[in-house]
């Protein structure tokens, strides 16, 4: 008897590290049956549920298995079958952003109770909690003898319901002017010369001007001597926010290129974040949730920029 609880046990547990093709083969088996599918068609159907290649995914796991981290880092427990159907639902839930707990049980084959709630919410947190290793400002930004040109800013908006007000039927200062919409606001810093986020903030007020997020934060992290590309919303006449460059007819044409292209490349980098439903979506789960979620989407665009899909160079 006790044998067999030994070996029911063993089946249970995977190991820590997983290589992609393991990733590839898990995450396509919820998906339906394997025998009629090609390679490519799985990694392809993969992407479309999970909204990441199984590299990616893989290399997320690995170093959720791995890092020492305390938010992020898995049990015994976690480091499981279940655990990591878990991971995979999270991913699906990032990229989909189900309109009911029940579409991800039927999906995946599950009870509607072991699909969501704390269960869900705890592995996109995991997820975000990596951004202490992934994204972070990396001190050769501050190097005297580096480029002149070290980063790019920017504030993207996503759509949230609309907070109540406790006096008025509607609080514009919530409100964005790009969505016309009730909306949170987060600023993302992300460097010239490598595929590197190094600065998250918010979620802040869809009415929050830039300047005054870029003025409460990241305007105190700028090097002496270093400047910031961005666009004409953070146009300044303060005499210490020179650091800020934005577009001039006094540029040359080759400087003009390069601040253009620098913020088109910010634009991808954008736009990869809002491929994820559960950013490009109107977000209903309120802001501590919110801020978890565009963490851990923020931590798996910069994966995929580490692994194979890096976006182009200035």
């Amino acid at each position: 008897m006790g044998t067999c609880k030994i070996r029911k046990s063993i089946t249970k547990t995977i190991a820590m590290i997983l290589v992609p093709l393991d990733v590839l083969a898990r995450g396509i088996s919820h998906l339906g049956p394997l025998r009629l599918r090609q390679q490519e068609v799985q990694i392809q159907l993969f992407k479309e549920h999970y909204g990441s290649s199984h590299i990616v995914l893989a290399n997320i796991w690995n170093d959720l298995t791995t890092t020492s981290i305390d938010d992020a880092r898995l049990d015994d427990k976690d480091k499981s079958e279940s655990g990591f159907k878990m991971f995979l639902i999270a991913c699906f839930f990032l990229y989909t952003y189900p309109k009911n707990r029940g579409l991800m049980a039927s999906r995946f084959l599950m009870c509607t109770k072991y699909c969501g709630g704390e269960r869900l919410w705890k592995w996109v947190m995991k997820i975000g909690a990596l951004k202490k290793t992934k994204i972070g400002w990396d001190d050769s930004l501050d190097d005297p003898e580096s480029e002149t040109f070290i980063i790019t800013v920017d504030g993207t908006d996503f759509r949230t319901w609309e907070p109540k007000h406790p006096t008025y039927n509607q609080d514009k200062k919530q409100c964005s002017q790009k969505h016309n919409h009730a909306a949170k606001k987060f600023e993302i810093g992300l460097s010239v010369y490598r595929a590197q986020c190094v600065w998250i903030s918010g979620p802040h007020r869809g009415g929050k001007h830039d300047m005054e997020i870029f003025r409460e934060g990241l305007k105190h992290m700028i090097a002496p001597g270093k400047r910031v590309i961005a666009d004409r919303g953070y146009q300044t006449k303060r005499e210490d926010e020179k650091m800020l460059s934005l577009p001039s007819h006094l540029d040359s044409k080759e400087l003009y290129r390069f601040k253009s292209r620098a913020r088109l490349r910010h634009e991808t980098f954008n736009g990869r974040v809002h491929a994820f439903k559960s950013m490009s979506d109107t977000f209903r789960h309120g802001e501590k949730k919110l801020r978890q979620v565009f963490e851990a989407v923020t931590v798996t665009v910069q994966y995929q920029m580490d692994n194979g899909a890096e976006i182009f160079s200035v």
